[in-house]
């Protein structure tokens, strides 16, 4: 088996285990079984069950990163781009779970030591909603460097919903994919379509106790 071909295979096995286990409970002979190879060459490949470890969330980060991107792709509104973005990650979650689950632990896998490494396909995911949202700024008129400033924050908080809502679909897989990227694109595009037109929501002015 070529070697890319068998690197692969063994970040997939691993992945699933630490997915399933968590990181402290797998270890290298169980994933060496499953993969039907010997520990030795687990070693040869990662160097250690660390570097398994993050090589099996890399993995998974670009995996997720490359559907989202081909979701994205081509001229479309920004609204259709949103939408087409969250159904992939659904998608992903719905045919993909163990590499999900690896980037975003929950349960006993939530408190492994390597935790805060697994999340960082956040940070990928916040970047290409960032590129995206501030695209669509732009397009409306809005100065670019505000764009990016303004766009930044609301994109790490629109990655967090999708984890959260994430998170709840998996405690009710009986219902679709579909309707949870309605859910999310409801939630949030109400909102970010009149951030993005420039239309902003203002609080009423404050009033002093005791004067109507």
């Amino acid at each position: 088996m070529p070697r890319a071909e068998r690197e692969r295979q063994m970040l997939e096995v691993a992945g699933g285990i630490f997915a399933k286990r968590g990181y402290n409970a797998a270890s290298m002979d169980e994933i060496a079984a499953a993969i039907d190879v010997s520990k030795p060459m687990l070693y040869a490949y990662f160097g250690s069950k660390e570097g398994l470890f993050l090589a099996a969330v890399e993995y998974a980060t670009a995996r997720v990163m490359e559907d989202l991107e081909a979701a994205v792709a081509g001229d479309l509104a920004p609204e259709e781009r949103l939408w087409r973005g969250f159904l992939a990650v659904f998608k992903f979650i719905e045919e993909s779970g163990e590499a999900w689950a690896i980037l975003y632990p929950r349960g006993p896998m939530s408190s492994v030591e390597f935790a805060d490494r697994a999340r960082s396909s956040n940070e990928a995911m916040a970047a290409l909603l960032t590129r995206l949202l501030a695209e669509t700024a732009v397009e409306q008129g809005v100065d670019p460097e505000v764009a990016r400033r303004e766009t930044e924050p609301i994109a790490e908080a629109l990655v967090g919903t999708v984890e959260g809502l994430a998170g709840w679909w998996l405690r009710h897989p009986e219902e679709p994919k579909e309707l949870q990227a309605l859910r999310l694109m409801n939630f949030a595009w109400m909102g970010l379509g009149n951030l993005l037109g420039g239309r902003l929501w203002q609080p009423p002015p404050s009033r002093e106790p005791g004067r109507g």
